[in-house]
Protein backbone atom coordinates (compact mmCIF):
# COMPACT_ATOMS: atom_id res chain seq x y z
CA UNK A 1 0.00 0.00 0.00
CA UNK A 2 0.81 3.92 -0.81
CA UNK A 3 1.03 5.84 2.42
CA UNK A 4 1.04 9.34 0.87
CA UNK A 5 -0.79 12.13 3.09
CA UNK A 6 -3.43 13.97 0.93
CA UNK A 7 -2.39 17.26 1.67
CA UNK A 8 0.74 16.16 -0.56
CA UNK A 9 -1.45 14.69 -3.32
CA UNK A 10 -2.93 18.43 -4.24
CA UNK A 11 0.30 20.75 -3.33
CA UNK A 12 1.78 18.30 -5.81
CA UNK A 13 -0.49 18.84 -8.39
CA UNK A 14 -0.85 22.74 -7.99
CA UNK A 15 2.67 23.13 -8.36
CA UNK A 16 2.65 21.41 -11.75
CA UNK A 17 0.67 24.71 -12.44
CA UNK A 18 -2.44 23.24 -14.32
CA UNK A 19 -5.14 26.05 -14.43
CA UNK A 20 -7.89 23.34 -14.16
CA UNK A 21 -6.45 21.85 -10.84
CA UNK A 22 -9.06 23.73 -8.84
CA UNK A 23 -11.81 22.06 -10.55
CA UNK A 24 -10.12 18.76 -9.96
CA UNK A 25 -10.25 19.59 -6.12
CA UNK A 26 -13.64 21.47 -5.71
CA UNK A 27 -16.39 19.80 -8.01
CA UNK A 28 -18.34 22.77 -7.48
CA UNK A 29 -15.94 24.85 -9.68
CA UNK A 30 -15.38 24.58 -13.45
CA UNK A 31 -12.41 26.34 -15.17
CA UNK A 32 -13.55 27.82 -18.35
CA UNK A 33 -10.97 26.51 -21.45
CA UNK A 34 -9.73 29.28 -21.63
CA UNK A 35 -9.01 30.35 -17.81
CA UNK A 36 -10.41 34.08 -18.82
CA UNK A 37 -13.45 33.12 -16.29
CA UNK A 38 -14.77 30.94 -13.30
CA UNK A 39 -18.10 29.31 -12.24
CA UNK A 40 -18.32 28.13 -9.06
CA UNK A 41 -21.75 26.63 -7.27
CA UNK A 42 -22.24 27.27 -3.36
CA UNK A 43 -23.84 25.44 -0.55
CA UNK A 44 -26.92 27.98 -0.68
CA UNK A 45 -28.21 27.06 -4.09
CA UNK A 46 -26.36 30.21 -6.43
CA UNK A 47 -23.85 30.20 -9.20
CA UNK A 48 -21.22 32.28 -9.78
CA UNK A 49 -19.24 33.77 -12.49
CA UNK A 50 -15.44 35.39 -12.11
CA UNK A 51 -14.29 36.63 -14.66
CA UNK A 52 -10.53 37.76 -14.84
CA UNK A 53 -9.79 41.10 -15.00
CA UNK A 54 -6.52 44.05 -14.43
CA UNK A 55 -6.75 43.37 -10.74
CA UNK A 56 -7.96 39.54 -10.59
CA UNK A 57 -10.86 37.62 -10.64
CA UNK A 58 -14.05 39.34 -9.98
CA UNK A 59 -17.55 38.34 -9.99
CA UNK A 60 -19.54 39.79 -12.90
CA UNK A 61 -23.10 37.62 -12.30
CA UNK A 62 -24.96 35.61 -9.98
CA UNK A 63 -27.83 33.05 -10.60
CA UNK A 64 -30.63 33.48 -9.46
CA UNK A 65 -32.33 30.51 -6.28
CA UNK A 66 -31.51 27.02 -7.76
CA UNK A 67 -32.95 25.35 -4.90
CA UNK A 68 -30.50 23.68 -3.04
CA UNK A 69 -26.83 23.42 -2.70
CA UNK A 70 -24.72 22.66 -5.66
CA UNK A 71 -23.09 19.66 -6.19
CA UNK A 72 -20.55 19.94 -9.23
CA UNK A 73 -20.25 22.59 -12.10
CA UNK A 74 -18.72 22.04 -15.50
CA UNK A 75 -17.45 24.26 -18.16
CA UNK A 76 -17.47 22.23 -21.56
CA UNK A 77 -19.04 22.76 -25.16
CA UNK A 78 -21.62 19.43 -24.54
CA UNK A 79 -23.26 20.05 -27.77
CA UNK A 80 -19.96 20.49 -30.25
CA UNK A 81 -20.87 23.68 -31.63
CA UNK A 82 -18.15 25.46 -30.74
CA UNK A 83 -19.24 27.72 -27.60
CA UNK A 84 -18.81 26.64 -23.69
CA UNK A 85 -21.98 25.64 -22.10
CA UNK A 86 -22.04 25.48 -17.93
CA UNK A 87 -23.70 22.27 -16.73
CA UNK A 88 -24.33 22.36 -13.21
CA UNK A 89 -26.72 19.69 -10.93
CA UNK A 90 -27.98 20.16 -7.41
CA UNK A 91 -28.13 17.94 -4.67
CA UNK A 92 -32.01 17.76 -4.67
CA UNK A 93 -31.91 16.35 -8.10
CA UNK A 94 -31.75 19.42 -10.75
CA UNK A 95 -29.38 19.66 -14.07
CA UNK A 96 -29.19 23.08 -15.35
CA UNK A 97 -27.16 23.82 -19.08
CA UNK A 98 -26.71 27.60 -19.50
CA UNK A 99 -25.10 29.55 -22.10
CA UNK A 100 -21.90 29.84 -21.50
CA UNK A 101 -21.50 33.42 -22.40
CA UNK A 102 -24.73 35.17 -21.33
CA UNK A 103 -25.85 32.70 -18.96
CA UNK A 104 -29.25 31.97 -20.18
CA UNK A 105 -30.17 28.23 -19.10
CA UNK A 106 -30.59 26.48 -22.20
CA UNK A 107 -32.07 23.44 -20.89
CA UNK A 108 -32.94 21.85 -17.32
CA UNK A 109 -33.73 18.55 -16.01
CA UNK A 110 -38.20 18.26 -15.17
CA UNK A 111 -38.06 18.79 -11.30
CA UNK A 112 -38.84 15.60 -9.55
CA UNK A 113 -37.35 13.40 -12.19
CA UNK A 114 -34.97 12.66 -9.76
CA UNK A 115 -34.58 13.37 -5.93
CA UNK A 116 -30.75 13.36 -5.53
CA UNK A 117 -28.18 13.68 -7.89
CA UNK A 118 -24.82 12.43 -5.96
CA UNK A 119 -22.14 12.74 -8.58
CA UNK A 120 -21.20 13.62 -12.19
CA UNK A 121 -18.95 13.45 -14.83
CA UNK A 122 -18.86 15.38 -18.54
CA UNK A 123 -17.08 13.60 -20.54
CA UNK A 124 -16.65 11.85 -24.04
CA UNK A 125 -16.86 8.07 -23.22
CA UNK A 126 -18.29 6.76 -26.80
CA UNK A 127 -15.89 8.74 -29.50
CA UNK A 128 -19.09 10.84 -31.06
CA UNK A 129 -17.98 14.41 -31.28
CA UNK A 130 -19.73 15.74 -28.30
CA UNK A 131 -19.66 14.94 -24.70
CA UNK A 132 -21.83 12.80 -22.27
CA UNK A 133 -23.63 13.79 -19.22
CA UNK A 134 -22.41 10.66 -16.88
CA UNK A 135 -23.91 10.73 -12.99
CA UNK A 136 -25.65 8.76 -9.99
CA UNK A 137 -28.64 9.67 -8.77
CA UNK A 138 -31.16 8.05 -6.90
CA UNK A 139 -29.24 4.81 -6.95
CA UNK A 140 -28.83 4.99 -10.21
CA UNK A 141 -26.24 5.61 -13.07
CA UNK A 142 -27.28 7.50 -15.83
CA UNK A 143 -25.84 8.32 -19.37
CA UNK A 144 -27.19 11.49 -21.29
CA UNK A 145 -26.34 12.79 -24.43
CA UNK A 146 -24.23 16.21 -24.52
CA UNK A 147 -26.23 17.50 -28.01
CA UNK A 148 -29.76 15.86 -27.79
CA UNK A 149 -29.92 15.62 -23.96
CA UNK A 150 -31.64 12.36 -24.29
CA UNK A 151 -30.91 9.28 -21.67
CA UNK A 152 -28.61 6.89 -23.41
CA UNK A 153 -28.39 4.55 -20.74
CA UNK A 154 -30.26 3.52 -16.96
CA UNK A 155 -28.16 0.98 -15.03
CA UNK A 156 -30.76 -1.97 -14.07
CA UNK A 157 -28.43 -2.62 -10.97
CA UNK A 158 -27.37 -0.25 -8.16
CA UNK A 159 -24.66 1.88 -8.32
CA UNK A 160 -23.61 4.50 -5.44
CA UNK A 161 -20.75 7.13 -5.92
CA UNK A 162 -19.73 10.19 -4.86
CA UNK A 163 -17.47 11.06 -7.54
CA UNK A 164 -17.25 9.73 -10.90
CA UNK A 165 -14.02 9.78 -13.56
CA UNK A 166 -13.70 8.76 -17.02
CA UNK A 167 -10.43 7.32 -18.86
CA UNK A 168 -8.75 4.61 -20.58
CA UNK A 169 -7.74 2.79 -17.50
CA UNK A 170 -7.09 -0.77 -18.84
CA UNK A 171 -5.43 0.04 -22.20
CA UNK A 172 -8.10 -1.30 -24.56
CA UNK A 173 -8.56 1.99 -26.26
CA UNK A 174 -12.18 2.61 -24.39
CA UNK A 175 -12.84 5.48 -21.74
CA UNK A 176 -13.74 3.49 -18.53
CA UNK A 177 -16.45 4.93 -16.18
CA UNK A 178 -14.61 4.89 -12.82
CA UNK A 179 -16.58 5.25 -9.52
CA UNK A 180 -14.94 6.08 -6.58
CA UNK A 181 -16.53 3.26 -4.74
CA UNK A 182 -14.70 0.95 -6.50
CA UNK A 183 -16.47 -0.29 -10.06
CA UNK A 184 -15.15 0.18 -13.24
CA UNK A 185 -17.59 -0.01 -16.29
CA UNK A 186 -17.25 0.13 -19.85
CA UNK A 187 -18.46 2.27 -21.99
CA UNK A 188 -19.63 0.03 -24.41
CA UNK A 189 -22.02 -2.89 -23.07
CA UNK A 190 -21.83 -0.63 -19.73
CA UNK A 191 -20.58 -4.71 -18.22
CA UNK A 192 -18.95 -4.00 -14.92
CA UNK A 193 -15.24 -4.91 -15.49
CA UNK A 194 -14.16 -4.76 -12.07
CA UNK A 195 -15.69 -3.78 -8.55
CA UNK A 196 -13.39 -3.71 -5.43
CA UNK A 197 -15.31 -4.09 -2.69
CA UNK A 198 -13.66 -1.86 -0.13
CA UNK A 199 -13.93 1.10 -3.14
CA UNK A 200 -11.01 2.97 -4.26
CA UNK A 201 -11.60 5.57 -1.47
CA UNK A 202 -13.83 8.63 -0.89
CA UNK A 203 -11.86 11.04 -3.19
CA UNK A 204 -10.19 9.54 -6.63
CA UNK A 205 -7.53 10.82 -9.36
CA UNK A 206 -6.74 9.22 -12.43
CA UNK A 207 -2.56 9.12 -13.11
CA UNK A 208 -0.09 7.41 -14.51
CA UNK A 209 2.34 6.53 -11.78
CA UNK A 210 4.41 3.63 -13.05
CA UNK A 211 5.09 5.25 -16.66
CA UNK A 212 3.53 2.69 -18.77
CA UNK A 213 1.21 4.75 -20.36
CA UNK A 214 -2.17 3.68 -18.63
CA UNK A 215 -3.37 5.11 -15.42
CA UNK A 216 -3.97 4.11 -12.63
CA UNK A 217 -6.27 4.81 -10.58
CA UNK A 218 -5.66 7.00 -7.12
CA UNK A 219 -8.01 6.98 -3.86
CA UNK A 220 -8.09 8.89 -0.48
CA UNK A 221 -9.26 7.53 2.49
CA UNK A 222 -8.44 8.82 5.75
CA UNK A 223 -6.07 11.09 4.97
CA UNK A 224 -3.90 8.17 2.92
CA UNK A 225 -3.35 7.46 -0.85
CA UNK A 226 -3.81 4.36 -2.36
CA UNK A 227 -3.11 3.33 -6.27
CA UNK A 228 -4.90 0.38 -8.45
CA UNK A 229 -4.06 -0.95 -11.22
CA UNK A 230 -7.69 -1.01 -13.20
CA UNK A 231 -5.69 -3.78 -15.82
CA UNK A 232 -4.22 -6.28 -13.53
CA UNK A 233 -7.38 -5.77 -11.36
CA UNK A 234 -4.99 -5.18 -8.23
CA UNK A 235 -3.73 -2.78 -5.73
CA UNK A 236 -0.10 -1.19 -6.76
CA UNK A 237 2.29 -2.04 -3.73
Amino acid sequence: MIFLYTIFLWVWLALAGDPFVLSACFPPLAVFPDTSKIAYGDVRGYLHILERGKTGYQEVWRSSFLGSPVGGVFAEDIDHDGAVELVLFTSRGRIYILDGTTYRTIWQSEEGAFRNIAAMAVEDIDADPQPELVFCADGRLYIYDGESLFRQWESEGEFQARQILVGDVDSDGEQEIVLNTGFVIGPTFHDVEWALPDGFGERIALMDIDGDGVPEVLGEAGGFLRAFDVELQREVR
